[in-house]
C-alpha cells in the first residue's frame, strides 16, 4: 500500500490549501453607540411595520375636515369607522398596511436609531453635566435628567428624519383607490396620487424646496418627538424602577415588569404628544391637501390658533385613540424587543 506521503513524493500535485475565512469581529468590538442605534433601529422598524394601519387611521382623522366644525362633512366619524371604511373601500393591505410604509421604515431606521439608540449615551452625558435631583457622582440619574435626555435625542432624530416624515404623512393622508389616474376614495378624491417614496422626495425638494418641502413642519416635529421620547423612555425607566422596588406576585418577573412599563410608556407618550402630533400632521400635509397652493397655515402657532378657533380646544386631541392604539401596542412590542436585542444580539446591558 502506498502512503499519501509516497504519492506526494513521486510528483502527484498537492491540493492547495483552502484560503482562511476571516473571522467576524466580536460584537463587543463595534462601538457602543453604534450597537445602541442598530438595536433601536431594528426594534422600532419591526414594530412600525406591524402597527402601520393605526398610523394610517390616525393621520386620516387628523387631516380630514380641517378648520371646519361641521361634523356632517367628515368622511370618517371615529377610529373604528375609519378603519372599517378604508378596509371595505381599499382593502386591508392596500388601504391600511401599505400607505407610507416605505417612508415609515426609512424614518424609523434614522429617527428610531437616534432617539432610542442615543438615549443611553445622552442620559449619561446629561447626568454628568446637569445632575438634577441627584448628587454629583450618584450612579442613578434623576427623573428630570431622563426627561432631558429623551427630549434631546428625540429632537435630533426628528430633524434628521423630517423629510421621511413629511412623505409618510402625505402618502397616508391621501391614500385610497385609484381609477383613471385619480383617487375615487379617501380624502383626496379627484386628485392624482403622489408617486412612490423616492420620486416623492425628489419632487418635494424640487417643487417646494428644502425648507418648505423636505423640512416642512420641522419645529412641530421636533416638539412631538421630544415629548414622545421623553415621555416614553422616562416613564418606562421610572416605572420599571418603581415596579422592581415594589415587586409582588407576577411583578417579581422581569418580563412582566417590562410589559407593564411599556404599557404605561405608551399611554404617557400618546397623551402628552397628541396636540403637537395633530399640528405636525396638518402642517406636513398642508400643501398637498391644498392641491399644491400656498396652504392653510403659516406655521406652528398659526395652525394652533386656527384649529382651536374653528374646531374648539378638544380638536387638538383628534386621533388620540388610534395614536394610543399604535403607540401602546407599539411600545409593548418594541421595548421588550429592544431589551432582547440589546442583551442577546448586540451585547449591551438592559435599558
Amino acid at each position: 500500500m502506498i502512503s499519501a506521503q509516497g504519492l506526494t513524493s513521486v510528483g502527484m500535485p498537492q491540493i492547495p490549501a483552502m484560503p482562511s475565512v476571516p473571522e467576524i469581529p466580536a460584537m463587543a468590538s463595534v462601538p457602543h453607540v453604534a450597537r445602541d442605534m442598530m438595536a433601536a433601529s431594528t426594534a422600532m422598524t419591526a414594530a412600525s411595520i406591524l402597527f402601520n394601519p393605526f398610523d394610517v387611521v390616525k393621520t386620516k382623522l387628523q387631516t380630514q375636515n380641517q378648520l371646519n366644525a361641521d361634523a356632517s362633512r367628515r368622511i370618517y366619524n371615529s377610529t373604528l369607522h375609519c378603519a372599517r371604511r378604508v378596509r371595505l373601500e381599499d382593502g386591508l393591505l392596500r388601504g391600511l398596511w401599505l400607505p407610507g410604509l416605505t417612508a415609515s421604515i426609512m424614518r424609523d431606521v434614522v429617527n428610531g436609531g437616534v432617539r432610542m439608540g442615543g438615549y443611553a449615551s445622552a442620559l449619561q452625558m446629561w447626568h454628568e453635566v446637569v445632575p438634577w435631583g441627584a448628587p454629583r457622582g450618584e450612579r442613578r440619574p434623576a427623573f428630570a435628567t431622563k426627561l432631558l435626555a429623551g427630549m434631546s435625542t428625540g429632537a435630533v432624530g426628528a430633524v434628521l428624519a423630517n423629510p421621511m416624515d413629511v412623505i409618510k404623512v402625505r402618502l397616508q393622508a391621501e391614500s385610497g383607490s385609484v381609477k383613471s389616474g385619480v383617487y375615487v376614495t379617501g380624502l383626496r378624491q379627484g386628485q392624482p396620487p403622489s408617486p412612490g417614496f423616492v420620486v416623492s422626495a425628489w419632487r418635494l425638494a424640487r417643487v417646494e424646496g428644502i425648507r418648505e418641502g423636505l423640512f416642512r413642519g420641522v419645529g412641530a416635529n421636533c416638539m412631538r418627538a421630544a415629548l414622545v421620547t421623553s415621555g416614553q423612555l422616562a416613564s418606562y425607566d421610572q416605572t420599571k424602577l418603581l415596579l422592581a422596588a415594589n415587586a409582588v406576585g407576577p411583578l417579581k418577573d422581569e418580563k412582566v415588569r417590562i410589559m407593564a412599563a411599556s404599557a404605561v410608556a405608551g399611554l404617557v407618550a400618546a397623551t402628552v404628544a397628541a396636540p403637537v402630533d395633530l399640528i405636525r400632521s396638518r402642517i406636513m400635509d398642508d400643501a398637498r391637501s391644498a392641491g399644491g397652493s400656498e396652504g392653510k397655515y403659516k406655521g406652528t402657532l398659526d395652525c394652533v390658533v386656527k384649529t382651536v378657533r374653528a374646531e374648539g380646544p378638544f380638536a387638538m386631541w383628534k386621533g388620540w385613540a388610534p395614536s394610543y392604539l399604535r403607540l401602546g401596542p407599539h411600545f409593548m412590542v418594541s421595548l421588550p424587543l429592544l431589551e432582547f436585542l440589546r442583551i442577546h444580539v448586540f451585547d449591551l446591558e438592559a435599558l
